[in-house]
């Protein structure tokens, strides 16, 4: 099947709050498999991924200009289709509020209410919270994790601030047959899972 070019295009000009559907992938730090494994070709979710899907769905009843497409949690990265049904009416700042909410660090980007990068960051922030706080009460208990694969995953995230590789990447759907083709990449990535590590460790 053809690999989808998933490289962020954030096309100059483009309003990211306006009404359109968007195909995401957003990646966790180091390639972790931090969210379960691939069995026979199906995902099977551990209890990060479950949080991971919890706050997925939680989506929809926090952010009422937004429907979802199809999702898919893989081991190591999430890939989803989010549809904006409403653009949001945007407040008009000064300068001296534009900079004072992008952190006053040049070239911050400041996402937009209502916008794909609000809901992106919000999905990853309210994950990160919760698998770093189980991370952080098995600090000093290391015998609650369950097996040697979560206590590496405790090794390599208890000192961090996100789970996550910053950013992500997007692209925009704008035919009917791009989102078919995309609805049906994503649904069938756990049945490439093996083929595509294979070759991953072909190259190695």
């Amino acid at each position: 099947m053809k690999q989808y070019n998933r490289k962020s295009i954030r096309l100059k000009g483009h309003d990211y709050t306006s009404v359109g559907r968007y195909f995401v992938t957003i990646v966790i730090r180091n390639r972790l498999h931090l969210f379960g494994k691939v069995i026979d070709e199906k995902m099977i979710l551990n209890k990060f991924g479950e949080i991971a899907a919890k706050e997925w769905q939680q989506t929809i009843n926090l952010r009422d200009n937004v429907s979802l497409g199809a999702f898919m949690i893989m081991p190591d990265h999430i890939h989803f289709v989010i549809h904006i049904e409403e653009q949001r009416i945007q407040k008009e700042y000064t300068a001296e509020e534009l900079e004072r909410r992008a952190g006053a660090v040049a070239g911050k980007h400041m996402n937009k209410p209502g916008s794909l990068g609000a809901v992106v960051r919000g999905y990853k922030g309210a994950v990160t919270r919760q698998v770093l706080s189980i991370i952080s009460e098995n600090q000093n208990n290391e015998s609650t994790l369950k097996n040697s694969e979560l206590m590496d995953i405790h090794n390599q995230l208890r000192a961090e601030k996100t789970i996550w590789v910053r950013n992500y990447n997007e692209a925009i759907i704008r035919t009917q047959r791009h989102y078919d083709n995309v609805t049906r990449y994503i649904n069938d990535n756990p049945k490439k899972w093996d083929e595509n590590l294979k070759q991953k460790l072909d190259l190695d």
